[in-house]
C-alpha cells in the first residue's frame, strides 16, 4: 500500500471508532429519555423536570453529533476513497442511498433538519444507531 492509501485507511478506521462511540452515547441518552417519551402534543416543556430536560438536550446534541459524523465525515470519506465527485450534500445522500447504506435520502434531509424537536429526535435515534454497524462494515471493506 502507498502512503496515501495508508492515510486514507487510518482516517477511515478513526472515523469508524468515533462513529461507534457517538452511537453508544446516543443509545445511552435514548434509553434515559424513553421513560417520559413521547412528550405532550402541546410541545410545552414547562411540565418537564429540569433533569429530564437536560436528558433531552443531551439526546439532541448526541443525535446531531452522530448525524454529523455519518454525513460529513464517514460518507464523505467513502466518496473520497471510491473516487466519486463530492457534489452537494443531497448528491452525497443520493449516492449513499444507491449504495444501500441509507434507506432514503429524503429521510436523511429530514434528519438533518431536526433541531430541538425532541419527539422526532427520539423516534429517529433508533434508525441512526442501527445504521452504524452497516456503514462501519461497508467502510472497513473499501479498498483504499
Amino acid at each position: 500500500m502507498g502512503k496515501s492509501t495508508d492515510l486514507k485507511q487510518a482516517y477511515m478506521v478513526e472515523q469508524i471508532i468515533l462513529l461507534k462511540k457517538a452511537a453508544d452515547a446516543l443509545a445511552y441518552s435514548h434509553a434515559r429519555v424513553s421513560a417520559f417519551m413521547p412528550l405532550p402534543e402541546s410541545g410545552s416543556l414547562d411540565e418537564i423536570a429540569p433533569e429530564s430536560l437536560e436528558r433531552l438536550e443531551a439526546l439532541a446534541a448526541r443525535f446531531a453529533r452522530l448525524a454529523y459524523i455519518l454525513v460529513q465525515k464517514l460518507f464523505q470519506a467513502i466518496d473520497a476513497i471510491e473516487l466519486v465527485d463530492e457534489g452537494s450534500l443531497l448528491d452525497r445522500l443520493a449516492r449513499m442511498e444507491k449504495r444501500g447504506l441509507i434507506e432514503s435520502a429524503a429521510k436523511w434531509r429530514q434528519i438533518r433538519e431536526l433541531r430541538n424537536l425532541y419527539n422526532d429526535i427520539f423516534n429517529y435515534s433508533s434508525n441512526l444507531i442501527a445504521l452504524v454497524p452497516h456503514v462501519g462494515s461497508y467502510a472497513k471493506n473499501i479498498e483504499c
